[in-house]
């Protein structure tokens, strides 16, 4: 981007800033949703303190106030505001007041509230709820294991999951198979008209694919399929559609932060600089600084483009901004581009702005062990197991007994 956008965010964050103290409860509640999104918890709370929840916004605002006490370790409160949550937000409120009771070993409850959670439409996939490992403590539980004998998911749910998996294993052809099967039974069906569409992506049959992409689109509803066919999207490069994506989303949940970012973040990274700055100046009014755009593409291209995303991060940097996380992410970036000497500046930094950082210590001490500093590199091992970072204890027993 050229000087004229960066003096652009510049008065934008001017202008902006005056108005700070009297933001629009719209305004606070994406603040909060974002800071959440981050872990930022006790940011959240302060933010929502003053925020009155309108009868249109109560629902996100609860959700976002049970996941903001839970996040500060205060599970009953939490699950005080989570039991407040009704409609389309229940599925996910049921799911954290399972997690807090969890935390409050409270195993009977934290199972009553997955089963509310499975018998809502909106729940999660099987997949994903087998994979958290929040659930590991119990998975021996005779309650636990009974829930799961229960026919949660519909015979379609389970015929998308398999054609997932043969998507997974590098079977587009069998994939194919299963969805066109499940369409003759289902034409409506969203989900297998995005099956197919990932199957064209992968043969570059680029009309098939944009036919299923979007008869995709048309028909869903839920908002967790949408969300996955945004990031699909985002992932793959395909921003026209991903801004399509986007703007659905955010007339359906206007106060969500996340699909801000992702529209802010498509016509960064289509460097239509002029749409850029509206699109930046929209969030700035809820307290996300250009910095964090800037961050937040950085992360997103850090793998495809690693130069480029080095670029964004240091766009952030020069915002005056002193946070470590711009400095550790640009630190993970410049390690991948070879540039051992200034990722070690940048952890440096990012540890002198904030010290308790376990994983950082982890990337620092390959890099050093890499360079042959096996002594340095066993110095940040030992501090990141002082941290609680487990992965440290088998590094230090393999590579540093000799210096004890």
């Amino acid at each position: 981007m050229n000087k004229l956008l960066l003096t652009g965010l510049f008065w934008a964050a001017t202008i902006f800033a005056v108005y700070a103290q009297n933001q629009n409860p719209d305004d606070s509640l994406i603040k909060a949703r974002y800071l959440v999104s981050e872990n930022r918890y006790e940011n959240a709370l302060a933010t929502l303190e003053n925020h009155l929840l309108s009868e249109d916004d109560f629902n996100i605002g609860a959700l976002t106030m049970g996941r903001a006490l839970s996040g500060a370790g205060r599970y009953e409160e939490s699950n005080d505001w989570l039991q407040k949550v009704t409609g389309d937000e229940a599925a996910e409120a049921y799911y954290f007041q399972a997690l807090n009771y969890l935390e409050l070993n409270n195993y009977p409850l934290a199972i009553q509230s997955m089963s509310k959670h499975l018998a809502d439409k909106n729940h999660f996939s099987e997949k994903d709820l087998r994979l958290d490992k929040a659930f590991s403590k119990i998975e021996n539980d005779r309650s636990w294991i009974h829930l799961w004998q229960t026919e949660w998911y519909s015979v379609t749910e389970k015929q998308i999951a398999e054609c997932e998996y043969l998507l997974s294993q590098d079977l587009p052809d069998e994939a194919k198979t299963l969805a066109d099967q499940l369409l003759i039974d289902h034409p409506d069906e969203p989900r297998a008209h995005f099956v197919l569409a990932k199957v064209y992506f992968l043969q570059k049959e680029g009309r098939l694919f944009n036919q299923s992409f979007d008869h995709a689109s048309a028909l869903a509803v839920s908002r967790i399929l949408l969300d996955e066919m945004l990031q699909f999207a985002m992932d793959n490069k395909i921003y026209e559609k991903a801004n399509v994506l986007a703007s659905g989303l955010i007339r359906k949940d206007p106060t969500n932060p996340q699909y801000l970012i992702t529209r802010a973040l498509i016509r960064i990274l289509e460097a239509k600089e002029a749409v850029a700055l509206r699109e930046l100046e929209m969030i700035e009014r809820a307290g996300i600084t250009p910095a964090e755009l800037y961050y937040q593409a950085g992360r997103k291209i850090a793998v495809s483009k690693p130069e480029q995303a080095e670029v964004y991060l240091t766009r952030a940097i020069e915002t005056g901004a002193m946070d470590d996380r711009y400095y550790f992410y640009r630190g993970v970036v410049r390690s991948r581009l070879e540039k051992a000497e200034l990722a070690l500046d940048d952890f440096a930094m990012s540890l002198d702005i904030y010290p308790r950082q376990p994983e950082l210590l982890i990337q620092r001490a390959q890099i050093r062990f890499d360079a042959g500093d096996t002594e340095g590199a066993c110095h940040d091992w030992k501090k990141a197991l002082e941290m609680g970072n487990a992965k440290a204890a088998d590094l230090l027993y393999k590579h540093c007994r000799s210096i004890d």
